[in-house]
């Protein structure tokens, strides 16, 4: 009997129980007094019991007809919620969050974001992993993760994003550098000891020796590291220098050398897979980290 009905039947009848004229629902939904009639005549011929009573005000509905429209309101408010975004409160809400992010990311974003997350969902838990190159468009697509942030350059295609903020490499020392008071201007880091990073997705190792090849700068370089986390305890016991990004720099709380010419600003995005685009727990993490992230 239920394959009888359709949602169409179900809108026309709870019209007919409020305005009680064929007339006046034809007027109300754009459709013809005869085609409305064929709507009732239908119901009348599914259900058992009287559905209206027809007197001289027009149709009256009759108890059977008024249940039954209690159900058609309940049936069609869940199947119009469907087009609706799931309600997601923050401070009620107890749930965990997948990140994957670089190094850049683990350092100079997540402390600010995990600050801002739990004075605005003090329930929500996150989850930080290692950016893979090669693997985060399929955690983000089998739902291992549920965001990525990182360099723009080393996302994935299929990875939807916008950016997030960007930055820009300078020089650093360490806090206690005798060699800084040497350094004036950009040219004098020519032969003095530097530090590089191996060439990963946390770091933009190109874009520095275009930079220091413009200005003409040979480096001596006597150690390279395998992430920028190593670098302050090296900076400690060893006076050379190294290009960071800044926010890395201010993060671990390394001496900045500015110069009047600096290397060209990169873009770091957040991104999440297209699979979970209608998610409202997706859409409120990225306002959360767009209006923390500066």
């Amino acid at each position: 009997m239920s394959d009888d009905i359709d949602l169409k039947h179900m809108r026309i009848f709870l019209q007919l129980v409020r305005y009680g004229s064929a007339t006046k629902v034809a007027h109300e939904t754009g459709i013809s007094q005869q085609a409305v009639s064929n709507y009732l005549k239908r119901l009348r011929a599914i259900f058992p019991n009287e559905l209206f009573i027809r007197q001289s005000n027009g149709l009256q509905p009759t108890d059977f007809a008024l249940e039954l429209a209690d159900r058609f309101e309940r049936v069609l408010t869940e199947v119009d919620g469907i087009f609706e975004e799931a309600p997601f409160d923050p401070l009620s809400a107890h749930r965990s969050i997948v990140v994957i992010a670089n190094e850049y990311a683990q350092l100079a974003i997540m402390p600010r974001l995990f600050q801002a997350l739990r004075l605005a969902a003090p329930g929500v838990t996150v989850t930080v992993v290692d950016f893979d190159e090669s693997a985060h468009e399929r955690q983000l697509a089998s739902g291992e993760a549920d965001m990525v942030i990182g360099f723009s350059g080393f996302m994935d295609d299929c990875v939807l994003s916008v950016p997030l903020r960007t930055d820009y490499y300078c020089c650093v020392v360490g806090m206690g550098s005798k060699v800084a008071e040497k350094i004036t201007k950009i040219s004098d880091l020519s032969g003095l000891a530097h530090v590089d990073f191996a060439n990963a997705a946390a770091h933009l190792g190109t874009s520095v020796d275009s930079f220091l090849e413009e200005q003409k700068i040979n480096r001596n370089v006597i150690a390279t590291l395998p992430c920028y986390t190593a670098l302050s305890n090296f900076l400690a016991l060893n006076d050379v220098v190294a290009f960071v990004p800044l926010a890395v720099a201010e993060a671990s709380q390394m001496k900045v050398l500015s110069f009047e010419t600096m290397p060209k600003a990169f873009e770091v995005s957040i991104g999440w897979h297209r699979r979970s685009s209608g998610s409202a727990v997706r859409k409120w993490f990225l306002e959360l980290a767009l209006g923390c992230i500066k």
